[in-house]
Order: C-alpha cells, then sequence, then structure tokens
C-alpha cells in the first residue's frame, strides 16, 4: 500500500460535488454563468479533497507551460541573485515558475539556453546582461518573441523585445562628479569584461562625465576585470601599483572590483580615502561589510527583477502597458569616497 495518499482528479471533484467534470472545469477557469450554489459546491470540494490542477493538463488547454525562463550570467554575483529573487517574487503572484539558467558569460551557453528554453515550450524568457553580439542575439529574440532584455544597452529593441535599462552613463556621472567636487582630479576606472555592454556603457559614461568636469582621461590608468571579480579587482590595482602615485581617484565596474582595489591598496601601503578615493557599483552586502566602507551607485535589483517578468506577462497576454523602462542609480556616500 502506498504511503502516499491517491491524489485527487477533477472527476473525483465532480462526483463529492455531484456535478460534471465540465462544471468542474468552468468554475475553475471563472468561465461561464454558474449559480453560486454550484459555484460554492465546487470550491467546498477543492477544500475538502485537497484538489490541484495539474499543470500538465492546464497546459495542454491553455497553449501555455507557465514557464519562464531567465537567463543571467552568474548566480555568485549578489546583483543577478537579487534579480532572480524579484524575479521569482513577481512570477510567483502570477502563477508562473522560473526556471534559472546561467550562462558563465560564454557565448555558445547563452545561446544553447535560449534554444534550450525553446525545447520545453517556456512562454517567455527574461536575458540580463547579454554577451552575445548583436548578429547572434538578434535572431534568437526574434525566434522566441516574448523576450525581455535588461541591460542589452546598444541595440535599438523597440518592438523586437521589452528593454529594461540602467541608467549607466548617468550613474558613472554622479561617481565622477562627486570625486572631483572633494577635490580628486586624476581618475581611473577599473572596468569590467569587455564583451558585457554595461561594461562599453560605464566606461563611456566615466570618459564622458571627465571630460565635460575639464579634465582628460589617461587610458593608460584603465584597466578591464575579466570576470568583474574581486580577485581581478586586486590583480588590477597590483598592475597600476607604479602610478598609483599619480592617481587620487578609482571608479571601479562594481562592488566586488571596489573590495579588491581595497584589498590591495592596503597591502601597498596606499591609504583609501586620504591618498585614493574609491566607488564601486550596485550596492551589495560587501560594499558596508569591507573596510573602509565603499561609496556606491546603488541599482534597485530586485525592482529589475520584477519588472522584467510583469513586463514579459504583458507581452504574453498582448497587453503591453510597460514602455521600455530606464532606471535611475542613487549614489551611496560611504567611507571610501566620503
Amino acid at each position: 500500500m502506498s504511503r502516499f495518499p491517491k491524489r485527487a482528479t477533477m472527476a473525483d471533484v465532480a462526483q463529492y460535488a455531484g456535478v460534471t467534470k465540465t462544471t468542474v472545469s468552468r468554475v475553475l477557469n471563472n468561465k461561464g454563468e454558474l449559480s453560486p450554489e454550484t459555484r460554492e459546491k465546487v470550491l467546498n470540494a477543492v477544500q475538502q479533497l485537497g484538489y490541484r490542477r495539474s499543470r500538465i493538463a492546464r497546459s495542454l488547454a491553455t497553449d501555455q507551460t507557465f514557464l519562464l525562463g531567465l537567463i543571467v550570467p552568474s548566480i555568485s554575483y549578489e546583483f543577478f541573485t537579487d534579480i532572480a529573487r524579484g524575479a521569482e517574487n513577481a512570477a510567483w503572484e502570477n502563477d508562473y515558475k522560473i526556471l534559472l539558467c546561467t550562462t558563465e558569460g560564454d557565448w555558445d551557453r547563452e545561446e544553447g539556453m535560449f534554444l534550450f528554453l525553446e525545447d520545453i515550450q517556456a512562454d517567455g524568457i527574461v536575458v540580463c546582461a547579454p554577451r552575445l553580439p548583436e548578429e547572434r542575439l538578434v535572431p534568437l529574440v526574434e525566434q522566441f518573441q516574448n523576450v525581455v532584455v535588461v541591460n542589452g544597452q546598444g541595440i535599438g529593441w523597440h518592438e523586437l523585445a521589452g528593454a529594461i535599462e540602467t541608467d549607466d552613463a548617468g550613474g558613472m556621472k554622479l561617481a565622477v562628479n562627486h570625486l572631483i567636487s572633494t577635490g580628486r582630479r586624476h581618475l581611473t576606472y577599473l572596468g569590467g569584461p569587455p564583451d558585457a555592454r554595461v561594461s562599453t556603457e560605464r566606461y563611456h559614461g566615466f570618459v564622458n562625465a571627465l571630460q565635460a568636469a575639464g579634465y582628460t582621461p589617461n587610458p593608460a590608468w584603465h584597466t578591464a576585470c575579466h570576470p568583474a571579480t574581486l580577485q581581478e579587482g586586486y590583480a588590477s590595482v597590483m598592475r597600476l601599483k607604479s602610478v598609483l602615485s599619480e592617481i587620487d581617484g578609482m571608479v571601479c565596474f562594481n562592488d566586488l572590483v571596489a573590495a579588491g582595489a581595497l584589498r590591495a591598496c592596503l597591502e601597498l601601503g596606499v591609504r583609501v580615502p586620504d591618498d585614493i578615493a574609491i566607488t564601486g557599483c550596485d550596492d551589495i552586502q560587501v560594499a558596508t561589510l569591507v573596510q573602509p566602507s565603499l561609496t556606491t551607485l546603488q541599482t534597485p535589483k530586485e525592482e529589475i527583477g520584477m519588472l522584467a517578468v510583469n513586463m514579459l506577462l504583458e507581452r504574453i497576454s498582448g497587453q503591453r502597458q510597460h514602455e521600455d523602462v530606464v532606471l535611475q542609480q542613487q549614489l551611496i556616500i560611504r567611507e571610501s569616497a566620503p
């Protein structure tokens, strides 16, 4: 004898309530004209029997799987786990489930995730910080149709897909202007992976903000961190140690890079913020845990995930209410660049 009770079926509910399976289906799908008494009998039977609708049967009836794909470069960086949390909460509220796919920044793997989600007939895809070049990414988005792209700057998505972006150029302007306002004049940029569109946007924002303030960037001081990790931030500063005496401010691609830079400065005897002020980006938990705590650009990460799923569901239903969204960053001033 099975130690698990038999799962109640729609036929069981119909028999218990004394109605037909068609009536049960109409109640569960809120369709058709039914008396309040009939509706109450069916709902009571559902509760008494512990009936749960079969997702497979529901998919066959609606031609939907109620699965959404979320493609991210990594889940080891808190930025993307926070986006995933927001996405999952929004999906849950709408009776959808999220399938999380990671690419580790690999182009073939990113393409493979699109094809996998198509194979399992996911109803839509949110792709965060895509790394594929435009000539490979656009055909995948066109093929899938129901797609929202987060931080896919550089491509005019328009009708092709929903788009959510952070104003990275505006954020870099906030960071650069803050450093200049505190007397810093010789700034370097520790960037992210060269194939990440957001990395390019932040670099251009840094250069433009510096030039707009009347200062000339020194390209020899700028370096890319690939991947954008604490270890790469540390290594980047070590590569710049011969010119650190000429630098009084660092703008970093993200908080992990900034934390690595802090560690390297500590080992080299460079005082932060007295000798060099350092800013990060994203405001993950490490920003408040390192010493000195990080001045950083705060990005609304969970909000991005929720907005992306809601925008995707609108596209799936054919009722698009949101235009493409640009979210602003906020400068959070702490000890590394007071």
